[in-house]
């Protein structure tokens, strides 16, 4: 016989990655009202993708520098060097800084800053100026599993605006077109 069979039963580690997106954590509850986090939420499923391919570039460079120097660390840049460049990333640099900091390290600890961040609790302010944050390569597992959250969520928004479409007007035509603008538009928020 050589039929073998491999096995693996080692623990595997589960963790639903749509409830990490969806629901903030104890942290997160306090920072960010219910209203922004749900705006987080969208502008993350237009530009995680991007942001998730930036960190795992970042993840796989060493640091140069002393202060900074830690194999357990990707290369240690400012927010706004972890957003890839782009006309529509350049729009919205303000919504993903937010989603980087509240979403990246506050909800998912992918990201940790390489030093103290300063908090003005008057202005209800978090300045991330001067502040360097690595990609925390132990985490760098999750990457997968949120593509996949992204990816599914835009496939859920597409059939529901095609269903919607389709109940008001009727007629399969106008539901493909629908869907061709929604990937059309999605496509467009790359450049």
């Amino acid at each position: 016989m050589k039929n073998y069979s491999a096995l693996d039963h080692s623990q595997v580690v589960n963790t639903n990655m749509f409830k990490a997106f969806a629901i903030r954590n104890k942290e997160a509850m306090e920072r960010v009202g219910l209203l922004k986090w749900i705006w987080l939420c969208v502008v993350e499923i237009m530009f995680g993708e991007e942001l998730i391919e930036s960190i795992v570039t970042t993840a796989s460079v060493e640091n140069t520098s002393d202060r900074y120097k830690s194999p357990d660390y990707g290369v240690a840049l400012s927010l706004s060097m972890h957003i890839p460049s782009g006309v529509m990333t350049n729009l919205f640099r303000k919504p993903l800084i937010e989603v980087l900091y509240f979403k990246y390290y506050i909800q998912y600890l992918l990201i940790e800053p390489r030093d103290e961040v300063d908090i003005n609790q008057t202005k209800r302010e978090i300045d991330c100026t001067r502040i360097r944050f690595s990609v925390f390569k132990q985490k760098l597992w999750q990457i997968i599993a949120f593509r996949r959250v992204y990816i599914f969520s835009w496939v859920i928004l597409n059939a529901s605006i095609d269903l919607v479409v389709y109940l008001f007007s009727s007629s399969i035509s106008m539901a493909l077109i629908s869907a061709f603008i929604v990937e059309g538009l999605r496509r467009l928020i790359k450049v």
